[in-house]
């Protein structure tokens, strides 16, 4: 039987090599980032790493798929919560969406995922599927609802998926090529792309007073 204490400390020390090894692919790019590298922002010996992950592949995936769950709790509480209408999730989500995809450490991988693409395919079917997918089908549900409501109009699903996620990765992307400038924060304000482009889409859905509702 595996005793606790090592049981315990196993699954931190993992989670603290995933975090690092993140961090060190987010700087220098996946083909620049050897296992020594990696070794020693984890602060072990390369040997000992190739104990935890089999490969940098076996490393870089899971440095992807770390935080894909969390981020879709998040969408899902603000799906189901009903203290708020229709508007309202909606402005919620984009909160969300915004500081997963430009923030948080699981939407920055996108630059790393489109460049490993090719060479390891199965990180790109399962951020797309895992993730993408994921969030779409999320805020379908919450269109879907406001629709049923009466507070949006129908609208085509392909256009306005297109028009919700491309510009917050577009952000993303841009906010990270050109994270060196000093007039970032100006040229790719985030707070006000994000209210801008909600006010958009919630103007596109929105039913007007003198437009017909089905019930």
């Amino acid at each position: 039987m595996r005793n606790d204490a090592s049981g315990a400390s196993a699954v931190p020390r993992r989670d603290e090599i995933v975090r690092a090894a993140t961090a060190l692919f987010l700087e220098k790019g996946y083909a620049a980032t050897s296992m020594s590298a990696l070794a020693q922002a984890c602060g072990m010996q390369k040997a000992s790493l190739y104990h935890h992950f089999p490969s940098k592949e076996a490393l870089f995936v899971a440095c992807v798929n770390d935080g894909y769950d969390v981020a879709v709790r998040e969408l899902e509480q603000i799906r189901d919560d009903r203290t708020l209408d229709d508007e309202a999730r909606l402005r919620r989500a984009f909160d969300a969406l915004y500081r997963i995809t430009v923030e948080s450490t699981v939407g920055r991988m996108s630059p790393l995922i489109a460049e490993t693409s090719r060479q390891i395919p199965s990180v790109a079917r399962a951020f797309h599927d895992g993730f993408i997918t994921r969030q779409h089908e999320i805020l379908s549900d919450m269109i879907d609802a406001g629709v049923a409501s009466g507070a949006f109009r129908e609208v085509d699903r392909l256009g306005l998926e297109h028009m919700i996620f491309g510009p917050i990765v577009t952000l993303s992307l841009s906010r990270e090529m050109f994270a060196s400038f000093d007039s970032l924060d100006a040229l790719y304000p985030v707070d006000g792309v994000r209210e801008a482009h909600c006010d958009l889409i919630l103007k596109l859905l929105r039913v007007s007073s003198d437009e017909p509702t089905e019930r």
